[in-house]
């Protein structure tokens, strides 16, 4: 059967069947751990993402905001093309450095204050941060969080920033 043609600059709808549910679910069964589980079906997706870590970046790097993690000791340790295209400094020659060899000094020093807020309380922080880029003052609403190593410690700052032209 060959679908009718729609005119031009109108939407079609599909309707995609939801994903079958594994017959034996060793993860759920407590055989296997989660880990195990996510990346047997990202390897079953054919996506060419053969583990947690792949998907993960492929996930950061499909987000157009600002998305970055920093350390409880201020290095940058991911940040997404978004972060990128936004502040224009290679993600390469920026990751493992302190938030203060990336950024000038006030910025940095607001920056980090927020990371130590979210760290104190344990919670993530809503904010809005105005940065001056290259082509002009940005407005950013900002989400930062805790991220926990499996102890419940706080090992991390994430962070996504939405940007709104001031």
């Amino acid at each position: 059967m060959t679908p009718t043609p729609k005119p031009a600059g109108t939407r079609r709808r599909v309707r995609v069947a939801p994903p079958e549910k594994p017959v034996d679910c060793q993860a759920c069964a407590g055989e296997l751990p989660a880990t195990a589980l996510v990346t047997a079906q990202l390897q079953g997706l054919a996506l060419g993402i053969d583990n947690e870590c792949d998907f993960l970046r492929a996930v950061a790097d499909s987000v157009t905001e600002l998305f970055y993690v920093w350390s409880v000791g201020g290095l940058l340790l991911m940040a997404n093309r978004g972060w990128e295209l936004a502040t224009g400094i290679p993600r390469g020659s920026s990751l493992g450095k302190s938030c203060s060899a990336i950024f000038p000094t006030q910025m940095a020093k607001r920056f980090l204050e927020v990371n130590r807020l979210v760290i104190e309380r344990g919670q993530p922080v809503r904010e809005e941060e105005f940065v001056d880029l290259p082509d002009g003052r940005v407005l950013y609403l900002t989400l930062k969080f805790p991220i926990r190593d499996k102890s419940g410690r706080i090992v991390a700052v994430g962070g996504i920033s939405l940007s709104k032209r001031a």
